[in-house]
């Protein structure tokens, strides 16, 4: 097992990018979050999110749903892309943890994971930007709401 300072450049690009998703992910739930204050803020309620303990994403997502369905009641187009955007976090969010807790060890151009069923699997550093770019358009999405 070598040292993590003993990665070659092209391996310190992958371990970048895992902390990229990681940052994007973080990023995501603060736009989430801060997307639930403004709804609240419209709707004249000014209690903060997650006073006591921090939500999970779900919890949060089902909030927001629940402020979007009382805002417009008429328009089911909202919801709709609510369920498009949490479609696409859930499937982000299983890669995100294949990355981080099933990370192996760098190959040439990508890394090796193993997943909930300890079966190996190849992930590109272009796989890995990809979806550090879907996460981002997932926020600006969410946000667009």
């Amino acid at each position: 097992m070598k040292a993590v300072a003993d990665y070659t450049p092209e391996d310190a690009a992958l371990l970048c990018a895992v902390g990229r998703l990681v940052c994007a992910w973080t990023m995501l739930e603060q736009s989430l979050e801060a997307k639930i204050v403004l709804l609240r803020d419209a709707m004249g309620d000014v209690r903060t999110v997650g006073a006591r303990t921090r939500p999970t994403m779900a919890k949060l997502m089902t909030e927001m749903r629940t402020m979007v369905a009382m805002r417009d009641r008429r328009n089911a187009a909202a919801l709709t892309q609510i369920a498009e955007i949490e479609r696409d976090m859930q499937r982000i969010d299983r890669f995100r943890a294949l990355i981080i807790q099933g990370f192996h060890h760098p190959e040439p151009g990508g890394f090796t994971c193993r997943d909930q069923r300890n079966v190996h699997q190849y992930v590109t550093l272009e796989t890995l930007n990809s979806e550090i770019e879907a996460l981002e358009a997932v926020a600006s999405r969410l946000l667009a709401v």
